[in-house]
Protein backbone atom coordinates (compact mmCIF):
# COMPACT_ATOMS: atom_id res chain seq x y z
CA UNK A 1 0.00 0.00 0.00
CA UNK A 2 1.40 3.48 -1.30
CA UNK A 3 1.94 5.94 1.37
CA UNK A 4 -1.41 7.78 2.34
CA UNK A 5 -2.60 11.05 4.22
CA UNK A 6 -4.46 11.12 7.25
CA UNK A 7 -6.58 13.85 6.75
CA UNK A 8 -8.03 12.56 3.36
CA UNK A 9 -9.24 8.99 4.57
CA UNK A 10 -12.43 8.19 6.19
CA UNK A 11 -12.59 6.50 9.73
CA UNK A 12 -13.01 2.88 7.76
CA UNK A 13 -9.76 4.02 5.85
CA UNK A 14 -7.96 4.91 8.22
CA UNK A 15 -8.82 1.50 10.31
CA UNK A 16 -7.63 -0.40 7.40
CA UNK A 17 -4.19 1.95 6.23
CA UNK A 18 -3.35 1.27 10.85
CA UNK A 19 -3.32 -2.03 10.07
CA UNK A 20 -0.86 -2.28 6.20
CA UNK A 21 1.22 0.48 6.95
CA UNK A 22 3.61 0.39 10.12
CA UNK A 23 4.61 3.92 10.76
CA UNK A 24 2.76 6.69 11.05
CA UNK A 25 4.96 9.80 10.35
CA UNK A 26 4.12 12.82 12.74
CA UNK A 27 5.72 16.35 11.30
CA UNK A 28 6.35 19.01 13.74
CA UNK A 29 6.74 22.27 12.00
CA UNK A 30 5.68 25.87 13.92
CA UNK A 31 3.18 27.64 11.68
CA UNK A 32 3.17 31.49 13.85
CA UNK A 33 7.53 31.58 14.66
CA UNK A 34 9.67 34.28 13.51
CA UNK A 35 12.25 33.81 11.03
CA UNK A 36 13.35 37.21 10.12
CA UNK A 37 12.29 40.47 7.80
CA UNK A 38 12.19 37.87 4.69
CA UNK A 39 10.71 34.38 5.94
CA UNK A 40 7.24 34.11 6.42
CA UNK A 41 5.74 32.90 9.94
CA UNK A 42 5.12 29.73 8.74
CA UNK A 43 8.96 28.31 7.79
CA UNK A 44 8.61 25.59 10.02
CA UNK A 45 5.39 24.13 9.05
CA UNK A 46 6.28 24.55 5.32
CA UNK A 47 9.45 22.73 5.85
CA UNK A 48 7.61 20.07 8.04
CA UNK A 49 5.12 19.47 5.34
CA UNK A 50 7.93 19.15 2.75
CA UNK A 51 9.87 16.32 4.38
CA UNK A 52 7.05 14.67 5.20
CA UNK A 53 5.97 14.70 1.56
CA UNK A 54 9.61 13.63 0.62
CA UNK A 55 9.42 10.80 2.94
CA UNK A 56 6.43 9.80 1.55
CA UNK A 57 7.26 9.54 -1.97
CA UNK A 58 9.94 7.26 -1.22
CA UNK A 59 8.87 5.00 1.49
CA UNK A 60 5.29 3.65 2.90
CA UNK A 61 4.17 5.73 5.91
CA UNK A 62 0.74 7.26 7.08
CA UNK A 63 1.32 11.11 7.27
CA UNK A 64 -0.29 12.82 10.22
CA UNK A 65 -0.81 16.58 9.51
CA UNK A 66 1.83 18.40 10.89
CA UNK A 67 1.69 19.98 14.42
CA UNK A 68 1.53 23.58 13.70
CA UNK A 69 2.24 25.10 18.09
CA UNK A 70 4.73 23.95 19.88
CA UNK A 71 7.63 24.95 22.63
CA UNK A 72 9.38 28.25 21.03
CA UNK A 73 10.39 30.59 24.01
CA UNK A 74 12.96 32.09 22.13
CA UNK A 75 11.24 33.94 20.16
CA UNK A 76 8.18 35.56 22.18
CA UNK A 77 9.91 39.30 21.83
CA UNK A 78 9.20 38.76 18.08
CA UNK A 79 5.11 39.43 17.03
CA UNK A 80 3.60 36.96 15.10
CA UNK A 81 5.49 34.21 17.35
CA UNK A 82 3.44 31.64 19.48
CA UNK A 83 4.45 29.53 22.16
CA UNK A 84 3.21 26.85 24.09
CA UNK A 85 4.39 25.64 27.96
CA UNK A 86 6.90 22.56 27.87
CA UNK A 87 4.54 20.66 29.49
CA UNK A 88 1.40 21.79 27.32
CA UNK A 89 3.17 21.25 24.07
CA UNK A 90 4.34 17.65 25.17
CA UNK A 91 1.06 16.40 26.62
CA UNK A 92 -0.58 18.23 23.62
CA UNK A 93 1.83 15.49 21.43
CA UNK A 94 1.30 12.45 23.82
CA UNK A 95 -2.85 12.61 23.64
CA UNK A 96 -2.28 12.93 19.80
CA UNK A 97 -0.14 9.89 19.32
CA UNK A 98 -1.47 7.88 22.05
CA UNK A 99 -5.37 8.60 20.42
CA UNK A 100 -3.85 7.41 16.95
CA UNK A 101 -2.54 4.33 18.83
CA UNK A 102 -5.68 3.28 20.09
CA UNK A 103 -7.15 2.92 17.50
CA UNK A 104 -5.02 0.66 15.74
CA UNK A 105 -1.72 2.84 14.75
CA UNK A 106 1.33 0.44 15.22
CA UNK A 107 4.43 2.94 15.31
CA UNK A 108 5.43 6.64 15.22
CA UNK A 109 8.43 8.67 14.19
CA UNK A 110 8.56 12.31 15.04
CA UNK A 111 9.69 14.14 12.37
CA UNK A 112 10.93 17.29 14.76
CA UNK A 113 11.96 20.44 12.93
CA UNK A 114 12.71 22.96 16.01
CA UNK A 115 15.28 22.14 18.65
CA UNK A 116 13.86 23.88 21.54
CA UNK A 117 11.02 21.39 20.82
CA UNK A 118 13.88 18.20 21.30
CA UNK A 119 13.42 18.15 25.59
CA UNK A 120 9.62 17.94 25.82
CA UNK A 121 9.34 15.84 22.75
CA UNK A 122 12.11 13.50 24.36
CA UNK A 123 10.38 13.20 27.36
CA UNK A 124 7.00 12.87 25.08
CA UNK A 125 8.50 9.44 23.34
CA UNK A 126 9.41 7.94 26.44
CA UNK A 127 6.20 8.28 28.26
CA UNK A 128 4.84 6.84 25.02
CA UNK A 129 7.19 4.18 24.96
CA UNK A 130 6.54 3.68 28.65
CA UNK A 131 3.26 2.58 28.02
CA UNK A 132 4.52 -0.20 25.06
CA UNK A 133 3.80 2.51 22.05
CA UNK A 134 6.64 2.30 20.09
CA UNK A 135 8.07 6.31 19.06
CA UNK A 136 11.30 7.30 18.03
CA UNK A 137 12.18 10.67 17.19
CA UNK A 138 13.79 11.93 14.04
CA UNK A 139 16.10 16.06 15.03
CA UNK A 140 16.63 18.29 12.88
CA UNK A 141 20.37 18.96 13.57
CA UNK A 142 20.89 15.22 12.98
CA UNK A 143 19.11 15.12 9.35
CA UNK A 144 21.08 15.71 6.20
CA UNK A 145 24.48 16.34 7.43
CA UNK A 146 25.16 14.24 3.94
CA UNK A 147 25.17 18.39 2.65
CA UNK A 148 26.63 20.37 5.04
CA UNK A 149 29.52 21.12 2.78
CA UNK A 150 27.18 23.35 0.78
CA UNK A 151 26.63 25.89 3.56
CA UNK A 152 29.67 28.51 3.08
CA UNK A 153 28.68 30.41 6.82
CA UNK A 154 28.97 28.15 9.17
CA UNK A 155 27.85 30.72 11.95
CA UNK A 156 24.25 30.48 11.83
CA UNK A 157 21.09 28.51 13.12
CA UNK A 158 18.13 30.49 12.56
CA UNK A 159 16.50 32.08 9.46
CA UNK A 160 20.03 31.53 7.97
CA UNK A 161 21.98 30.67 4.89
CA UNK A 162 21.08 26.80 5.59
CA UNK A 163 17.40 27.82 6.36
CA UNK A 164 16.37 30.01 3.57
CA UNK A 165 17.71 27.80 0.95
CA UNK A 166 15.23 25.21 1.93
CA UNK A 167 12.64 27.48 1.77
CA UNK A 168 13.91 28.25 -1.62
CA UNK A 169 14.21 25.10 -2.71
CA UNK A 170 10.23 24.40 -0.92
CA UNK A 171 8.44 27.65 -2.24
CA UNK A 172 10.75 30.88 -3.63
CA UNK A 173 7.40 32.69 -4.27
CA UNK A 174 7.37 33.04 -0.31
CA UNK A 175 10.82 34.25 0.32
CA UNK A 176 12.10 37.89 -0.15
CA UNK A 177 15.60 38.10 -0.81
CA UNK A 178 15.99 41.72 -0.90
CA UNK A 179 14.88 41.58 2.66
CA UNK A 180 17.61 39.42 4.09
CA UNK A 181 20.10 40.73 6.14
CA UNK A 182 23.50 39.24 7.61
CA UNK A 183 23.48 38.91 11.15
CA UNK A 184 26.22 38.25 13.16
CA UNK A 185 26.78 39.31 16.65
CA UNK A 186 29.52 38.99 19.22
CA UNK A 187 28.07 36.52 21.24
CA UNK A 188 27.37 34.26 17.82
CA UNK A 189 31.41 34.03 17.00
CA UNK A 190 31.77 33.26 20.80
CA UNK A 191 30.27 29.99 20.55
CA UNK A 192 30.43 27.05 18.18
CA UNK A 193 26.74 26.80 16.47
CA UNK A 194 26.17 28.56 17.84
CA UNK A 195 24.18 28.10 20.84
CA UNK A 196 22.27 30.71 22.68
CA UNK A 197 22.25 31.47 26.31
CA UNK A 198 19.03 30.50 27.98
CA UNK A 199 15.83 32.87 27.44
CA UNK A 200 14.80 34.70 24.40
CA UNK A 201 15.85 36.29 21.74
CA UNK A 202 16.16 40.00 22.48
CA UNK A 203 15.25 43.16 19.86
CA UNK A 204 17.06 45.64 22.61
CA UNK A 205 20.56 46.10 22.89
CA UNK A 206 21.97 45.12 26.50
CA UNK A 207 18.75 43.50 27.30
CA UNK A 208 18.30 40.04 29.06
CA UNK A 209 19.14 37.48 26.59
CA UNK A 210 20.84 37.77 23.59
CA UNK A 211 20.69 40.31 20.68
CA UNK A 212 19.81 39.99 17.03
CA UNK A 213 17.36 43.34 16.20
CA UNK A 214 16.30 41.25 12.90
CA UNK A 215 15.83 37.70 15.01
CA UNK A 216 18.01 36.37 12.33
CA UNK A 217 21.02 34.22 13.16
CA UNK A 218 23.68 34.01 10.86
CA UNK A 219 23.62 34.97 7.30
CA UNK A 220 20.77 34.21 5.01
CA UNK A 221 22.46 36.53 1.73
CA UNK A 222 24.59 33.81 0.87
CA UNK A 223 20.99 31.24 0.30
CA UNK A 224 20.70 29.74 -2.81
CA UNK A 225 17.47 27.53 -4.27
CA UNK A 226 20.17 24.61 -5.09
CA UNK A 227 21.95 24.72 -1.54
CA UNK A 228 18.02 24.37 -0.33
CA UNK A 229 17.31 21.44 -2.81
CA UNK A 230 20.46 19.55 -1.25
CA UNK A 231 19.89 20.10 1.65
CA UNK A 232 16.23 18.74 1.65
CA UNK A 233 16.94 15.47 -0.17
CA UNK A 234 20.11 14.46 1.91
CA UNK A 235 17.54 15.26 5.07
CA UNK A 236 14.78 13.26 3.58
CA UNK A 237 17.49 10.32 2.93
CA UNK A 238 18.54 10.07 6.43
CA UNK A 239 14.59 9.53 7.58
CA UNK A 240 13.69 7.05 4.58
CA UNK A 241 16.94 5.25 5.17
CA UNK A 242 15.60 4.74 8.83
CA UNK A 243 12.15 3.99 7.93
CA UNK A 244 13.28 1.27 5.44
CA UNK A 245 15.24 -0.43 8.80
CA UNK A 246 13.19 0.18 11.36
CA UNK A 247 11.64 -2.95 12.42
Amino acid sequence: MPSLYLEHLTWNEAEAAFQNIPIVLVPIGAILKEHGPHLPLNTDYLLARDLARRVAEQVDVLVCPPIPFGYYPAFVNFPGSVHLAADTFRETVEQIIFSLAKNGAQKFLILNTGVSTTAPLTLAANNLISQNIPVALAHILELGRAAEEVIENKIGSHADEHETSMLLAIDESVVHMERAVAEIQPWMLERAKPVRKPGPLTRVRDAAGDYSASGIIGDPTRATREKGEAILRAMADDVVSFCKTWK
